[in-house]
């Protein structure tokens, strides 16, 4: 691998990592707002979120990283 493969396999094996942790946290509280009372709308922006995160992590994997390890 080339070097400007090596830092970018870095940068956004970094950035899919964090979405997945950020995915994994928002869930989470999404799942604890649920049950609480009034608490749809705080639900419903922790799931959103959650989905930016996989949207995230996503992105970065598959136009990033998934080129870079089949070439």
């Amino acid at each position: 691998m080339a070097k400007l493969d090596l830092i970018l396999l870095a940068v956004f094996g970094l950035f899919t990592l964090v979405g997945l942790a950020v995915s994994a946290f928002c869930f989470r509280r999404s799942l604890k707002v649920a049950n609480e009372r009034d608490g749809d709308v705080k639900m419903f922006f922790w799931a959103v979120g959650g989905l930016l995160g996989l949207i995230l992590a996503g992105m970065s994997s598959v136009y990033i990283l998934l080129p870079i390890l089949l070439h």
